[in-house]
């Protein structure tokens, strides 16, 4: 992540590996990114996620840094592994007065802490495939500025002619059961269509349904089965078609132009560092 001086290639003589295709974000959107990441985990009442975690980590490592500290955060990003010297690192910095990213070094500490004995590593792919949804929000972020700019389309160019490489990412929530899918343009277009003609599959198998169970008899248990049946292909339906929806209703608000937002700053230290002191 660059700033003054440094690099996010290189850090303490270790070698920080970047996506193979596009950047990684640039020092203000990564601040952009990870507020996004605190005011998610301030509505759920919990630590941030593992992504905006590792943007902390990450944004921490670019700045000037021990170098026990430095190779701690280092780790976290490659393999979400935490481990005792960036715990205790992190505990010296949010009790030390006026440590100017005492905010930072709080969420990550309560992360750290909301994860308890599990400290191994995330998964093997744990930095590549952290990288695929940071590059991932580097394209948003971009398409969002073309499109305040009043820029219906974004060229890209690829290194292959049979268009851009796949980004197939998913993510669940395991507190809401929610999962959050991340897509290229390109293979979610595909997804859109399969969902709509699966829709329009069910919802031609509800009338289908629907019209032999008028032919039975009333109150009999062919016609109630028929109708149970109707209603849930009807609701499975609904569900693709919201699907469907949503992907509509994102696309062309893409290509829209929008008035600038305020940026929002990463929040004062002051505000929370002081409930993360005794977290552990």
């Amino acid at each position: 992540m660059p700033t003054e001086g440094s690099s996010p290639n290189s850090r303490r003589g270790r070698a920080y590996r970047l996506p193979e295709h596009g950047p990684l974000p640039d020092l203000p959107l990564y601040e952009r990114l990870i507020d996004d990441g605190l005011a998610a985990a301030d509505r759920r009442y919990s630590a941030v996620d593992h992504i905006t975690a590792r943007r902390l980590a990450i944004w921490l490592a670019a700045r000037t840094q021990d170098r026990d500290f430095a190779r701690g955060l280092v780790h976290f990003a490659e393999t979400g592994g935490i481990s005792p010297v960036l715990k205790t690192h992190l505990r010296v910095h949010v009790r030390t007065p006026g440590y100017p990213d005492q905010l930072q070094a709080a969420q990550l500490l309560r992360y750290c802490a909301e994860r308890g004995p599990n400290t191994g590593p995330l998964g093997r792919d744990f930095g590549i495939t952290c990288d695929q949804i940071d590059r991932a929000d580097v394209m948003l972020a971009a398409l969002r500025d073309q499109a305040r700019q009043g820029h219906a389309t974004v060229e890209q160019t690829w290194p292959e002619i049979d268009g851009p490489p796949i980004l197939a990412l998913a993510g669940r929530d395991a507190e809401t059961g929610t999962v959050s899918l991340i897509l290229d343009a390109t293979t979610a277009n595909i997804a859109m269509h399969a969902i709509a003609a699966h829709a329009d599959e069910r919802e031609a198998h509800v009338r289908e349904v629907e019209r032999y169970g008028q032919t039975l008899p009333e109150d009999s248990y062919g016609r109630q089965n028929r109708q149970a049946i109707a209603a849930r292909e009807a609701r499975v339906a609904a569900r693709l078609r919201a699907v469907e929806r949503a992907h509509r209703l994102a696309t062309e608000r893409d290509v829209l132009p929008r008035s600038p937002e305020p940026t929002r700053a990463l929040r004062s230290p002051r505000r929370q560092a002081d409930s993360e002191i005794e977290l552990e």
